[in-house]
């Protein structure tokens, strides 16, 4: 019988990705291995985590035969010859999020695994996070009626982050929660702001009100560059989450959840949440990507499915551009989409995996 020990995960980049290992370490999970330029860093977080096996080079990494999930812990511009080496040995790939910050990097991706058979998902960890879980049975007719209203805040002060855009670093959380929820996005319309620098440069706020496919409006709001203390009470991990409907309403954060009812009387139920955003939703993404190479399902964030959080992602961007409506299914596949803000490496750039 099939256990979660059987499958050997390769880590590479241990910034984040100690976030990572702590979640892996909770649901015992096996890394067979790690990999690191910064050695000390390597060799600190090895010891820790007692994995024996360590590497500065992705290469000897991935050529690792006790490895059988590439997890990239790095930075979006450098994944693609990651994903191209990792596919071409057979290596299944967990990615961080955001996926890609060009949408011709992410399809090139998605199609380097689709061509050499390997599963990709994509680390949406908020889809993953014990709050969020714990309500998924109640986000139905039966408990909410008709559902006809969702909100996601955050607000806090970071404005240093590396990918300088909001909207794929931060907001991406709460796209994925809403995709994952509702279905698919028909349209946005989104205000940003720079803080102290323009939105072409990099948003550090954006405020977005979006359509579903399935008919659900709501509001997306994310700012990290927020001034004043008061701000910091719905600070990432803790979103606060409004889901309205006809007969009841779900509400609270990550750590606290409630879901009120009205039929067929008044009442609160508290769901039971098995853990906290950080570690434990990094865990319960890799328990599921395991669970489905395993029993061949496909991810519930695998890379093709993806594609349409990116679509909304440069939507997003677009309207607080453009200050108008945006389409997503506009916002073409093969459109030339680019708010990286550095070069993206190609695929056959063999450097980065020395």
């Amino acid at each position: 019988m099939a256990t979660l020990q059987d499958i050997g995960i390769g880590l590479i980049g241990l910034g984040i990705g100690q976030q990572h290992l702590r979640g892996y370490q909770s649901k015992d999970l096996r890394v067979a291995a790690i990999c690191d330029k910064d050695e000390e860093r390597l060799h600190n977080v090895g010891d820790r985590f007692a994995i024996n096996k360590r590497y500065t080079h992705i290469v000897d990494l991935i050529d690792d035969s006790d490895v059988d999930i590439v997890d990239m812990a790095v930075h979006p511009w450098i994944r693609s010859p990651i994903v191209n080496a990792a596919a071409q040995a057979g290596k299944h790939i967990f990615c961080q999020k955001p996926f890609s910050m060009t949408m011709a990097q992410a399809i090139e991706m998605v199609e380097i695994c689709e061509r050499y058979n390997v599963q990709l998902m994509v680390n949406q960890n908020s889809c993953f996070a014990p709050g969020f879980l714990a309500i998924d049975p109640f986000i139905n007719t039966d408990h909410l009626g008709e559902i006809y209203h969702v909100s996601i805040t955050c607000n806090g002060f970071y404005t240093a982050y590396p990918g300088k855009h909001l909207i794929p670093v931060m907001q991406v959380h709460h796209i994925s929660l809403i995709h994952k929820w509702f279905g698919g996005f028909e349209s946005v319309y989104c205000q940003a702001h720079g803080h102290n620098r323009s939105v072409e440069t990099g948003e550090t706020m954006s405020v977005a009100l979006f359509k579903c496919r399935s008919g659900i409006k709501g509001l997306l709001s994310c700012n990290w560059s927020f001034l004043a203390n008061s701000g910091h009470n719905l600070q990432h991990p803790h979103e606060e989450i409004r889901i309205q409907g006809t007969k009841g309403a779900i509400y609270g954060n990550s750590a606290d959840m409630t879901v009120h009812l009205t039929e067929p009387n008044t009442s609160e139920i508290k769901p039971e949440i098995n853990g906290v955003w950080f570690p434990d939703a990094f865990g319960n993404s890799m328990v599921h990507f395991i669970e489905c190479l395993q029993s061949g399902r496909k991810p519930l964030t695998d890379g093709r499915s993806n594609l349409h959080i990116i679509q909304t992602i440069f939507a997003l961007h677009q309207s607080a551009l453009t200050e108008k409506i945006v389409m997503v299914d506009d916002i073409s596949l093969d459109g030339d989409y680019d708010i990286s803000p550095y070069p993206v490496h190609p695929a056959d750039d063999i450097s980065i995996l020395h």
